[in-house]
Formats: C-alpha cells, sequence, structure tokens
C-alpha cells in the first residue's frame, strides 16, 4: 500500500528532456524508486528523432539547457541538433540514470487500480507504479498533409522527421512541402546537392534575421573557467527573449519594431518585388510561430529553385501538379509538415478513476489544471501538457518549473499519509476558464489559423503570460486546490 511505503514507485513515460528532468530531480529528492519507460533504443525524445541536414535549435543554447547542469563549451550560438543529443547523453550518464531507464517499452494502456497505476506496454509486458508522470510531449507524431494520390508516388518520400539517411539527393529533383521550422533549416543544406528543388508554400512565414555565430575558444574558456561568467550570460539571453513577451499580448510598439526588422531583412535579401510579395505574411507577427534564418531566403533564389505558392492539387507517381495545373516532375518528396498537435494520446489508452478515459476528457477541451494535473487521474501528473508552451523564450523553463511543482505535490502527499493525490475538479475548471480569458488578449487568438488552436478556436498549446509569472505561480503546488486520499 503507497502510505506505508517511505519511497513511493514512480513511472516516468519518455526519455526525453522533461522526463530526464523529472528523473535527476526524484534522484535528488531521495525518491529514487523510479522508471523511465522509453519506446525508443536510446535517449533524446525530439533530437534524437530529428536528424534531418540543418536541424538546430531556434534557442541559444545555454538557455536552451537545464539551468543545474550548465554547458560552457556550446560550439554555437544556436546549436545544431546533434550537439544537443550529446548533451543529454552526457546528463544521463553524469545522473547514472541508465539504470532507471526500460528502453524499448512503448506504453499502450495505463490504467488507475485504486492501489497504483498499471501499465501495459507494446511487448505485452506490464509493470506497476504508485505515480505516472507522462514525459511523452505534445509534438513527436509526423503529421503528413492530406493530398490526394500521395500513396502512389513512385518515387523516394518522407517526413523531416523521419529522414532517410540511405537515399542521396545528389542529382535529383526534390520537392519540398512546407516552409515553416524545419525547412527553412533544410532548404539550405541541400539546394547546393539538388538538381532541382521545388518548395511549396502554403502560407509565408515571419522570419527574422540569424547571425551564424560560433563561440570562440577564448569564449568557452572563460566559461568553464569562470562559471559565473556562464550564468551571467545565460541571464543575459533569457532576459532578451523575455522582453519580447510584449509582442504576443498585442503591444504596438513591439508588434511595429518586429515588423519593421522583419521588412528590412526580407527585403535585404530578396530584390525581386513579385517574390517578396509572397514571402510576405498577411497576418500579424507572433500569431504563428516566428522563425529565424539568414540563409533561407538566398537558398530559395537560387536558379535551380522555384517558389509555388499555388495550392497542391495532386500527386502522381512522378511528379506534383498545381492547383493551376502545372505539373512538375518530381524524384524525391520531402514533408517538412511538422506533428499533429497535442498528439501525446494517439495510440496510448488512459484510464482514471471510475473508468473514465483521458482521450474523454481531453475531447471536452485540451487542458490540464496548472499545465500539469487532471481531474479523474489521481497520482498522474504530465509535462509540458496543454498551455506549457512558449511563444518567445525557452521550455526548458517551463519543464524545470513543471518538475519542481509535481515534485512538491509528491512530497506534500507523502507527508499527510495520503494514498493518493487528484485536482479537484472545481480548481480545475477556475484555473483552466481564467486561462482561456487571459489567451483571448494574445496574437494568438482569432487573427490566424495555426496549430497553437483546436479546430474550436481554443488555444491549448501556449501559456498566455511571461516565464517569470509562470515560475512563480508553480513553485510550490498549492494543497488546497488537491484532494487527498488517506
Amino acid at each position: 500500500m503507497l502510505h506505508r511505503q517511505k519511497v513511493p514507485s514512480i513511472a516516468i513515460i519518455g526519455a526525453g528532456l522533461s522526463g530526464l528532468c523529472m528523473a535527476i530531480q526524484l534522484k535528488k529528492a531521495g525518491l529514487g524508486n523510479f522508471m523511465l519507460y522509453e519506446k525508443a533504443d536510446r535517449v533524446g525524445g525530439t533530437w534524437r528523432e530529428n536528424t534531418y541536414p540543418g536541424v538546430a535549435c531556434d534557442v541559444p543554447s545555454h538557455l536552451y539547457s537545464f539551468s543545474f547542469e550548465p554547458k560552457a563549451d556550446w560550439s554555437k550560438v544556436f546549436s545544431p541538433g546533434g550537439e544537443i543529443q550529446t548533451y543529454i547523453e552526457d546528463i544521463t550518464a553524469k545522473h547514472d540514470l541508465l539504470p532507471n531507464i526500460r528502453f524499448g517499452s512503448e506504453l499502450k494502456k495505463a490504467e488507475w487500480l485504486d492501489k497504483g497505476w498499471q501499465l501495459t506496454f507494446a511487448d505485452g509486458s506490464v509493470a506497476h507504479a504508485d505515480f505516472l508522470i507522462n514525459g511523452m510531449g505534445g509534438l513527436h507524431i509526423p503529421r503528413f498533409p492530406d493530398i490526394p494520390g500521395m500513396k502512389g508516388f513512385k518515387g523516394i518520400s518522407y517526413h523531416t522527421a523521419e529522414w532517410n539517411h540511405e537515399h542521396d539527393l545528389t542529382g535529383k529533383r526534390v520537392a519540398v512541402i512546407g516552409t515553416a521550422a524545419s525547412a527553412i533549416q533544410l532548404v539550405p543544406e541541400i539546394i547546393d546537392k539538388v538538381a532541382h528543388l521545388d518548395i511549396y508554400q502554403r502560407t509565408p512565414n515571419w522570419i527574422m534575421p540569424r547571425p551564424f555565430m560560433e563561440y570562440s575558444e577564448r569564449a568557452k574558456k572563460l566559461f568553464v573557467r569562470f562559471p559565473l561568467l556562464e550564468k551571467l550570460h545565460r541571464l543575459q539571453i533569457y532576459l532578451l527573449f523575455e522582453m519580447r513577451f510584449p509582442l504576443f499580448r498585442r503591444d504596438r510598439f513591439f508588434s511595429k519594431r518586429a515588423t519593421k526588422m522583419f521588412v528590412k531583412h526580407l527585403e535585404a535579401q530578396v530584390s525581386d518585388p513579385e517574390l517578396r510579395d509572397k514571402l510576405m505574411p498577411n497576418y500579424p507577427i507572433g500569431c504563428k510561430r516566428i522563425l529565424a534564418s539568414d540563409t533561407y531566403f538566398p537558398a530559395i533564389q537560387c536558379d535551380h529553385a522555384s517558389l509555388i505558392t499555388e495550392p497542391i492539387n495532386r500527386v502522381e507517381a512522378d511528379a506534383i501538379v498545381s492547383a493551376d495545373e502545372v505539373r512538375r516532375p518530381v524524384d524525391t518528396i520531402i514533408y517538412a509538415t511538422g506533428f499533429k498537435p497535442w498528439d501525446q494520446m494517439e495510440g496510448v489508452e488512459i484510464i482514471g478513476r471510475n473508468g473514465i478515459t483521458m482521450n474523454n476528457y481531453l475531447s471536452q477541451g485540451i487542458r490540464a489544471h496548472r499545465t500539469v494535473a487532471m481531474p479523474g487521474f489521481p497520482n498522474q501528473f504530465m509535462l509540458l501538457g496543454p498551455n506549457s508552451g512558449l511563444g518567445h523564450n525557452s521550455v526548458i523553463l517551463m519543464i524545470e518549473a513543471q518538475v519542481s511543482y509535481i515534485l512538491s505535490a509528491i512530497k506534500h502527499t507523502l507527508a499527510t499519509g495520503a494514498k493518493a493525490v487528484e485536482v479537484k475538479e472545481e480548481a480545475a475548471n477556475i484555473f483552466d476558464a481564467q486561462l482561456q480569458h487571459d489567451l483571448q488578449g494574445t496574437v494568438w487568438a482569432g487573427h490566424c489559423k495555426s496549430w497553437y488552436q483546436g479546430e474550436d478556436g481554443r488555444i491549448f498549446t501556449l501559456w498566455p503570460w511571461g516565464t517569470r509569472r509562470y515560475m512563480r505561480e508553480m513553485k510550490c503546488a498549492n494543497p488546497e486546490e488537491y484532494e487527498f486520499t488517506a
């Protein structure tokens, strides 16, 4: 029985950054009876899966790393994906987490059975735990567009998150469908290899300048020798990024300044007025994800590249046909179309108290109390849950705050001798109502269609305020918002 255990058993699903952060802090707190269940054969999550050419983080390296595990020798201001993956593997080894990770364990079902959670995996194995912490993340299943004829294509096709390293693009006619975050990193990397590149753009994006900056050996040595210097550098980056937040609250000054910066960048890199028109967004800046690149605009202006803004009508065996019936031959199709929004429940059945399923609960609106808990699901918490994404700063800040909050809730449960902790429905409803009200004051509400919101217009991905407010509110779980069962 849980209330008789000094150290409860804890199951963490997913060995990405959020799951590993939870594991490290549990270990530090003396709650070492945990197991991470990872579907793949390595840690890393997003950075293990995404290995396409040019993959990198759009948050500066020193801020896209744990505050308690700084890395003094990042190679670039914006690190490539492989370096981030190495960082993740290094902290896993440093904290000796591998004995607590069971690889090849894809969760298919989790059910609350009063005495705890019963977990069933794809290989048929079963495990039990007192607490369940979901660290699968909200964006990990690739999204493919629904285009007639896709299955009949005879060439090679794949998603950026499932990069085919065996396929050589040299001398091929390639089509990249999508022009968002992965595409603007990918296109400049492959443009010199391919015979011809067609880039299919549905909606133009706000793309800001991003100088290619490497840290000098001197700077890295200083960070190593004087750790306080690295901390001050991280703080500087944080403050610069946090200053962008008013843009998302429709601040006219910041919006005007950011728009001017984009237009200046576009005009400096694209001289053709017709092409500039195609690349100019017609929605407020910040409504969709703001991107950054100094190499994308030059790449799409190469003689053997074409930016196509006509919608795709169909895919044929060896070509793509646009809505104007222009047929463009293609050997390889690369889908740079992102991920399914809030997809972590796809293929997983989570059953809470009295038989309620998480899919059923979320069908009434994708939401979670304080972004981490749901009524009806005792001893279950979520990392990077609904409304914990950011448009202006590092999600690492959110992960660390959530881990601290969850840890405080577990500790309080144990201190009271309770068997289970569950958020009160009334508290969850009050929080959600206030959250949705606050989101209406943002640039994301009603100005454009993006993956930030569902078909019903509910914004379920982003936090409506700055990170300082989030960290303050998540410092400790409020026991009055929870029901403790003895």
